[in-house]
C-alpha cells in the first residue's frame, strides 16, 4: 500500500489543485494551458504525488494538437484523480491512459534529449556560482541565466522561460516570497527554494510550497557557505531533478 499522505497537507492541497485543474480544462490557448500544467506539475512534485505527475506526461503532445482538444479531458482527469487520492489518504495508481499520438522524432531529438534550462537567483555571487556549478555538473541541466534579486529574476523568467528556477528567499528589491507570488500568477517552469531562511518544515517553507515551490532545500550554515557542493550539493540536485520530473541521480541517497 502507498505511504499515507499528511491529512492537513491534503486538505490544503485539494482546493488549490482543483482550481488549477478547472483552469486547465477551460484554457483557451496552448500558452494558458502550459502555464497551468507547469503550476500543477510543481504542486504534484511539492506534495510528492507521483500519479498526478505521471498523468501530465502526455501534456506536451496534447499541446501540439490544433485547438488543444485533449486538454479539457486531462484537466478533468487530474481533478478526479486528486479527489480519489484525498478520499483514500494516499497516492493511487493513475487511470489507464490512451496511448499518445505517434510522432516521428527529428534527428536532433533522436541524437540528444533537450537539457533542462535553469535560472539561478541569489543575492550572493558566491552562492550563485556554487549552485550553478552544482547544476552544471549534471549533463541534464544547462544554466541559462542568473539574477541577484527577485525583480530581476522575474524579468529573466519572462525573457528566458526557464524550465527550473533555483530561488533564494532573503534578497533586496523583491524577496523570494514576493517573487513566488508574482511567478504563481503567470510564471513558467518549476521553482526550487534554496535558502537558510526557509528550512524544510519551517513556516516559510510551508508558505513557499503553498505558493507553488516544488521543493525547499536549506543552505548549509556558515558565512558564504563555501562547502555547499560537499554538504548540500546532492540534496540540491535531487530537488532540482525531482522538480522537473527527472529520476534521482545515480547513487543518490534518500
Amino acid at each position: 500500500m502507498a505511504e499515507p499522505l499528511d491529512p492537513e497537507l491534503l486538505e490544503a492541497f485539494l482546493p488549490e489543485w482543483l482550481d488549477g485543474a478547472v483552469a486547465l480544462a477551460s484554457a483557451a490557448t496552448p500558452e494558458e494551458a502550459q502555464r497551468m500544467i507547469d503550476r500543477l506539475r510543481a504542486m504534484a512534485a511539492a506534495f510528492g504525488i507521483a500519479s498526478l505527475t505521471r498523468m501530465m506526461e502526455p501534456a506536451a503532445a496534447l499541446l501540439e494538437e490544433p485547438g488543444i482538444p485533449g486538454i479539457p479531458a486531462l484537466g478533468e482527469a487530474l481533478a478526479h484523480q486528486a479527489e480519489a487520492i484525498a478520499a483514500a489518504g494516499h497516492d493511487l495508481p493513475p487511470p489507464e491512459a490512451a496511448p499518445p499520438p505517434e510522432t516521428t522524432p527529428s534527428v536532433a531529438e533522436t541524437a540528444q534529449a533537450p537539457r533542462i534550462r535553469a535560472l539561478v537567483v541569489d543575492d550572493s555571487a558566491m552562492m550563485r556560482r556554487l549552485v550553478r556549478e552544482t547544476l552544471s555538473a549534471d549533463p541534464d541541466f544547462a544554466v541559462v541565466g542568473e539574477a541577484a534579486d527577485g525583480r530581476a529574476a522575474l524579468g529573466l523568467m519572462g525573457e528566458l522561460q526557464p524550465d527550473l528556477t533555483m530561488l533564494d528567499i532573503e534578497m533586496p528589491v523583491l524577496d523570494g516570497i514576493g517573487t513566488l507570488r508574482e511567478w504563481a500568477l503567470a510564471g513558467h517552469g518549476a521553482v526550487v527554494i534554496v535558502s537558510s531562511a526557509a528550512r524544510p518544515g519551517s513556516e516559510l517553507a510551508v508558505l513557499a510550497r503553498r505558493l507553488g515551490a516544488a521543493s525547499v532545500v536549506g543552505k548549509p550554515s556558515g558565512a558564504f557557505s563555501p562547502d555547499l557542493r560537499d554538504r548540500q550539493g546532492d540534496a540540491i540536485l535531487r530537488a532540482a531533478r525531482r522538480a522537473v520530473g527527472l529520476p534521482a541521480p545515480l547513487g543518490a541517497e534518500g
